[in-house]
């Protein structure tokens, strides 16, 4: 386990039989030539693949990798270093890249390394970037998808250009990569260099294959993950609910399949879970994920109720998983079982202190006094966190939610407490204003104590040139803000020191971003994109200037809409509408005429606002961040009905029965004489379904009469009634 959780280590053989060890990072520098590998124009080393693979879907990614490797040997030498298959190879020195015959001629076998782990390696001359390149779960079918391998050699091979030719992958694609952006530094002659990296198991959204690589996000591994949550794909309610109601939780008077929440003391649903279980490692898979359903509803049948001899509705599940864990040892011998502890499962265990050796445990809250929690329960396969930085569910919706020191700080507490994987929830919506985090996040994770003030720096020195300045001050001022009003703060927050964050995502997003921060921000942006040198620059700036423009926008409307609410008048109202109206256009500026988004001009690797729906942006996010007025405002409707929000309310009165009010058909009996009222949205919003009511009494009751338009497509369940 300790193996599996180092960073990385170098071990330099020296001619002469000596052993040095040197730490990560490119600073060691060899002082003369006859103990150091250069890379010289004159004399190109050729870049060699190999010519078969276990699997060929590998090839084209050790391709892709190959041809940035060029790139970044070109950038420091000037020089063309040909890339060739080992057939083809000419005489002459060579970087070997891959699973090559010469590699393994030189003694470097990688059948025991670490998944995504290898070796850099000197050998008279010649340099040998070799690592695990394999289908994760062993198949033979070819696939174009990354994630679908372990790629070892890519791992490899961005530490290299990192560490000796000075590249850096700071955001996804070609526009975010930088070559040369430090010295190169010599590789040491008789070098054999073990790179372990940090976790075994990097996943959520991905964007590109280098930077993920680079930024230690670079897939499952030999785990199969549902992204959190299995009982969906064990025991799927269009499969079963027809015929087998039971096997769905038993909610107030009956059996729902709404949900797809499930009676788990029934035998047969304990028997489909771990058949999917058994499913997944008989596939392929190494270790699989065992979670219960999201929003979790605990069956309240007899059996339920009595399952585990305890109301705890997390012991209950803790029960069952722990029993399946132990089948399975039996079953599977060598493979795991990767239970959550989310929800009702947050908390560790009561009824038993310790899991069998083929358990490890995915945690979705990961504070320090969780880890100490969990300190107390043996867990022989050690810990993964499914974190929540990021993603447009939080109150802060479609706007930045950490900071460079933040990120840091949470990568030491993971490692310092023996995390071995990371699963990345809605990582990447923000890389124009969050970019800077995400490198640091993605760096510490290769040697955490780092300084977060040093990589961030790094970032801005390497992404805009002689813009580096104005753009430190940029993000200095906006993380500030982000960490002392909301990262320490907020629902996910795992440093939260200041409790009571207000609920209303307006209160906060107003608090945060302030006419001053604005200014200060908008400055120095257009100082950078004035100071901009060359065309990546250039884009790189104009990602974060079409972000910022949305955060400015947001933060005006706010602004205006505070004012508005102090003095509710037409001038105040105007110039709200204006601000809100600019919103609109800019956010239909975002979508095709089909309602998807545009991608970033030049940039197709990444997604603008992580491609979020277009209801979804106009709300600033789901769940927790949803704004309402005035972002909800029919601002053309209040216009042309001269309507000034707030200063009027609509009524109705309603009319006492003429007679006995009986039966659905509104237009007879005592229904007929009461008038209809049309249902509006907020401020004259539309509504999704046209609806419209009729309210009457008599002596004993209220009577409230609907008719709404059904949409083709949706169905609609009968609730009950009380």
């Amino acid at each position: 386990m300790q193996k599996a959780l180092a960073l990385v280590m170098v071990v330099v053989i020296g001619l002469a039989g000596c052993v040095v060890t040197q730490s990560h990072g490119p600073e060691a520098r060899l002082q003369s030539d006859s103990d150091a590998l250069t890379f010289s124009a004159a004399a190109p080393h050729q870049i060699v693949l190999p010519d078969t693979h276990l699997n060929e879907g590998v090839a084209p990614f050790l391709r892709q990798t190959a041809d940035a490797l060029q790139k970044s040997l070109q950038a420091v030498t000037g020089g063309e270093f040909p890339i060739v298959l080992e057939s083809s190879k000419k005489p002459g020195p060579a970087i070997f890249l891959g699973m090559t015959n010469a590699a393994a001629a030189a003694g470097l076998w990688v059948d025991k390394t670490p998944e995504y782990g290898g070796y850099i390696a000197e050998r008279d001359g010649d340099v040998f970037i070799v690592g695990r390149d394999e289908e994760r779960f062993g198949r033979d079918k070819v696939s174009r998808n990354s994630r679908d391998y372990i790629l070892g050699t890519v791992k490899v091979a961005v530490v290299f250009m990192e560490d000796y030719l000075g590249t850096r992958f700071l955001l996804p694609g070609e526009v975010g990569t930088e070559y040369g952006a430090v010295a190169p530094v010599a590789v040491p002659r008789g070098l054999t260099r073990e790179v372990i990296p940090p976790l075994i198991f990097a996943t959520g959204r991905h964007y590109n294959l280098l930077y993920d690589y680079a930024n230690n996000n670079y897939g499952s591994g030999y785990f199969k993950s549902y992204g959190g949550h299995s009982y969906y794909d064990a025991v799927p309610a269009s499969e079963y609910a027809k015929d087998h109601p039971e096997y769905f939780a038993f909610l107030g008077s009956a059996r729902t399949s709404t949900g797809n929440h499930l009676c788990i003391s029934n035998p047969e649903v304990q028997e489909l879970i771990y058949a999917e279980v058994l499913k997944q490692l008989d596939a392929g898979a190494k270790t699989v994920q065992l979670a219960q359903t999201d929003g979790y509803q605990p069956c309240e049948c007899p059996s339920c109720q009595a399952l585990g001899n305890t109301d705890d509705q997390g012991e209950k599940l803790w029960i069952i998983h722990r029993a399946m864990a132990e089948r399975l040892l039996k079953d599977r011998p060598g493979k795991n079982v990767h239970i959550i502890a989310y929800g009702p499962t947050k908390n560790p265990p009561q009824s038993f202190n310790s899991f069998p050796n083929n358990v490890i445990i995915e945690l979705c809250a990961y504070t320090q006094e969780m880890f100490d929690a969990w300190s107390k329960i043996k867990v022989p396969g050690g810990f993964t966190v499914y974190i929540y930085n990021w993603g447009w569910y939080q109150l802060v919706g479609l706007t930045p939610k950490t900071s460079p020191d933040s990120c840091a700080q949470q990568i030491d507490l993971f490692m310092r407490n023996g995390v071995k994987g990371i699963y990345r929830c809605g990582f990447g919506e923000l890389f124009g204003l969050e970019g800077p985090c995400y490198y640091v996040y993605g760096k510490t994770l290769d040697a955490p104590g780092q300084n977060a003030e040093q990589l961030v720096d790094e970032f801005y020195r390497a992404a805009f040139h002689k813009a580096a300045a104005p753009m430190r001050t940029f993000y200095g001022v906006l993380y500030e803000r982000v960490e002392a009003l909301y990262v320490r703060q907020g629902k996910y927050s795992f440093l939260s020191s200041v409790p009571g964050l207000p609920k209303n995502p307006r209160v906060i997003l107003g608090a945060i971003y302030t006419p001053d921060l604005i200014e200060t921000m908008e400055k120095n942006l257009s100082r950078a994109e004035a100071l901009a040198d060359n065309d990546k620059v250039r884009v790189r700036l104009s990602l974060v200037r079409k972000e910022f423009d949305y955060v400015k926008n947001l933060a005006t409307v706010l602004a205006f809409y505070n004012s508005f609410r102090f003095r509710p008048d037409q001038n105040n109202f105007a110039q709200l509408a204006d601000a809100i109206e600019a919103r609109n256009a800019m956010i239909d500026g975002y979508y095709t005429p089909k309602g998807t988004m545009r991608p970033v001009p030049g940039w197709p690797e990444v997604p603008f606002l992580g491609r979020a729906p277009k209801a979804t942006v106009l709300l600033n996010g789901r769940l927790n961040a949803p704004l309402g007025a005035p972002f909800t405002w029919n601002i053309a409707a209040l216009r042309a009905s001269n309507i000034i929000p707030g200063t009027s309310n609509r009524s109705m009165t309603a009319s006492r029965a003429s007679g006995t009010v009986t039966g659905l058909d509104f237009t007879a009996g005592a229904w007929k004489d009461v008038a209809w009222q049309e249902l509006k949205g907020i401020q004259l919003g539309e509504t999704r379904a046209k609806t419209r009511f009729k309210v009457t009494y008599d002596q004993n009751n209220l009577y409230l009469a609907f008719a709404s338009t059904v949409e083709p497509g949706l169905e609609y369940e009968t609730l009950g009634h009380d």
